[in-house]
C-alpha cells in the first residue's frame, strides 16, 4: 500500500511538472522563443581579497579587439582580467592607490579621441572617499589623467557610446559632472536650485545621441547658436543622460542651450579650437600669454528637461537607457521600465521640466532589498541580468510580453552567497560576470544542452560524478566545473 501511494504521488507530480512545461513552452512560443535554448553553468571564481567588496565590473565594448577584457575595483585596487575561451579568468594588470583608505566603488571603459592613442584601451576608476576620477592608460601602465573636482566621493563614471573620450560622473556632493579625458577639463555641472537633493547613484548616458552631430540640434527661435567669439562654428547636439539619486529622484539631463561645448573642450589648452574655418583663421584659447592654460568656461546645468519622485517611493540606485525608455531599480525587489514625457522649450525660450511617465514593464526580483545593488544590460538591449542579496543571479529576455515579465534564467550556487553588487553580460548575452561582497567574481557561460547531452554521460551518471567530484575536494579555494546554473527558458 505505501508502494502504491509513492507511485501515485510520483505520477502526479510528474503530469504537474508536464502541465507547467507545455504551458511555458506555448507562451515562450507566442514571443518567437525556444525552450530551453541552453543553460549556464558555473565557469570560474576569482578570488580577491576577502575585506575588500567588488562594488563593479565593467566589460570592454569600445575596443573590438580587447573584448574580453574584464575590470573590476574592490578597495583601493583596479583589477583587469582577460576572459579565456575556455571558461577561465586570467589576471592581466593590477593597479593600487597610494592610499590604501581609499575605496574604488566605479569603473568604465573609455578610450582617446587623439588619433595617436585611440586604440589604446583606457579604464577610468572613481574614487568613492576623495572624490577623484583617475584614467589609467592600460598599455602604457601609467595614470593618463586625474580629473579633480568633486565635494565628495563618486558613486559612478559613465563614458559616452559615441565618444568614449567623454565621462559622466554621480557623485555624492548632489551633482554630476561631464569631462573630457583628453584636456582633462569638465565640460559642464549638472546641480543647482532644480538638481538631486541628495547623493547621485547612477548615471547613463542616452545611446545614440552624438553630442557632435549638427542634426540633433534644433535652434530656438531668437536663439544665438554661435560658439564664444567665433564665426561660422559647427552646431553641435546635445548630450543627454539620466540619472537616480538618494532622494528618490530620477532626472533626465540635456546640454540644450549650450552648443558646441563638447566640441570646444577637445582642444582647450592646446591653443586651437578644433573645428574653425580656415578662411576666418584659428581661435586661441585656453592659454595665457606665458604659456599657461586658463580654466575651461564650464556650463552649469541647473534645470533638467525631467523629473519625477514617483516611479520609486526609495532610494534609485541603478538607471539605465532602454532605446527612448529608462529602466531604474530601487530597493523594493522591482525593476522597472517606464517612458519618461521629457519637457521642452516654451515660448520665452526657458526650459520647461516634465514630469508625467507612463509604466511599460515590470521586473520582479527577490532578497533584493538593499541599495548599491545594479543591474547591466547587454549591449544588443537583448538581455537584463541582475543579482541580489542571497547570491543569486537573474537573467530575462528583454522584449517579452506582459505586464510582469519573468526572469528566463536563474543562476545560483551554494558557496556563491553573498550580495551581487553589480552584473556585466557580454554582447551576445552568453557570458554573465557577478561582482560580490568579500572577493569574489563569478563567471557563468550558457551551454547548449543539446551539446551537453550528446557528449557523453547520462544526466544521472554526471550528477553522480560532480557528486564524487566534490566530496574529494579537500578545500574550497577550487572552482566546481560544470555545475548548473538554472535552464534558459
Amino acid at each position: 500500500r505505501v508502494r502504491r501511494s509513492g507511485r501515485r504521488a510520483s505520477a502526479m507530480y510528474s503530469r504537474r511538472k508536464l502541465k507547467h512545461w507545455r504551458r511555458r513552452k506555448n507562451e515562450l512560443e507566442k514571443m518567437g522563443m525556444r525552450y530551453n535554448e541552453g543553460r549556464y553553468k558555473l565557469s570560474c571564481v576569482v578570488r580577491q581579497d576577502t575585506k575588500d567588496h567588488v562594488y563593479c565590473c565593467a566589460l570592454n565594448t569600445f575596443h573590438p579587439a580587447h573584448a574580453d577584457k574584464l575590470a573590476t575595483t574592490a578597495g583601493p585596487r583596479a583589477y583587469v582580467y582577460r576572459l579565456n575561451p575556455d571558461g577561465g579568468v586570467k589576471l592581466m594588470q593590477c593597479y593600487v592607490d597610494e592610499d590604501d583608505e581609499e575605496d574604488y566603488f566605479a569603473c568604465c571603459w573609455c578610450a582617446s579621441a587623439v588619433p595617436e592613442t585611440s586604440g589604446r584601451p583606457m579604464l577610468a576608476v572613481a574614487g568613492g572617499y576623495k572624490g577623484v576620477v583617475r584614467v589609467i592608460d592600460c598599455v602604457a601602465r601609467v595614470v593618463r589623467v586625474n580629473l579633480r573636482g568633486h565635494g565628495g566621493g563618486v558613486n559612478d563614471v559613465k563614458a559616452h557610446p559615441l565618444r568614449p573620450h567623454l565621462l559622466l560622473t554621480a557623485s555624492k556632493d548632489e551633482s554630476c559632472r561631464l569631462w573630457n579625458v583628453d584636456s582633462g577639463a569638465c565640460v559642464a555641472i549638472f546641480a543647482g536650485e532644480f538638481g538631486h537633493r541628495n547623493e547621485v547613484l547612477s548615471v547613463d548616458f542616452k545611446p545614440g545621441v552624438d553630442p557632435y552631430d549638427a542634426s540633433t540640434s534644433e535652434p530656438g527661435d531668437g536663439e544665438d547658436k554661435s560658439v564664444g567669439q567665433g564665426v561660422g562654428q559647427v552646431l553641435d547636439g546635445d548630450v543627454v543622460f539620466v540619472s537616480g539619486a538618494m532622494d528618490n529622484q530620477i532626472k533626465v539631463w540635456s546640454t540644450r542651450g549650450y552648443p558646441g561645448l563638447a566640441r570646444r573642450s577637445d582642444g582647450w589648452g592646446k591653443g586651437v579650437v578644433p573645428g574653425n574655418d580656415a578662411a576666418t583663421g584659428p581661435e586661441v584659447s585656453g592659454s595665457r600669454s606665458d604659456g599657461t592654460a586658463n580654466a575651461f568656461p564650464t556650463a552649469h546645468v541647473q534645470t533638467p528637461t525631467f523629473s519625477s519622485h514617483k516611479v520609486h517611493g526609495n532610494y534609485v540606485d541603478c538607471v539605465r537607457w532602454f532605446g527612448d525608455l529608462v529602466l531604474s531599480k530601487s530597493v523594493e525587489n522591482v525593476i522597472t521600465l517606464f517612458q519618461p514625457q521629457l519637457g521642452g522649450s516654451s515660448g520665452a525660450g526657458d526650459l520647461v521640466t516634465g514630469s508625467g511617465f507612463r509604466k511599460v514593464q515590470d521586473f520582479p526580483l527577490r532578497k533584493c532589498d538593499i541599495w548599491f545593488m545594479r543591474f547591466a544590460l547587454a549591449p544588443d538591449l537583448t538581455h537584463l541580468c541582475c543579482g541580489n542579496t542571497a547570491g543569486e543571479v537573474f537573467v530575462w529576455r528583454m522584449g517579452s510580453a506582459g505586464r510582469h515579465a519573468a526572469a528566463c534564467a536563474t543562476l545560483a550556487h551554494k558557496r556563491c552567497v553573498k550580495a551581487v553588487r553589480q552584473t556585466a553580460m557580454t554582447a551576445d548575452g552568453r557570458t554573465v560576470i557577478a561582482a560580490c561582497d568579500e572577493g569574489t567574481v563569478w563567471r557563468w557561460d550558457l551551454v547548449d544542452v543539446k551539446k551537453d547531452f550528446k557528449s557523453g554521460a547520462g544526466a544521472g551518471e554526471k550528477k553522480r560524478a560532480r557528486t564524487e567530484k566534490e566530496k574529494d575536494d579537500a578545500t574550497d579555494e577550487g572552482v566546481d566545473d560544470g555545475v548548473d546554473g538554472g535552464d534558459v527558458t
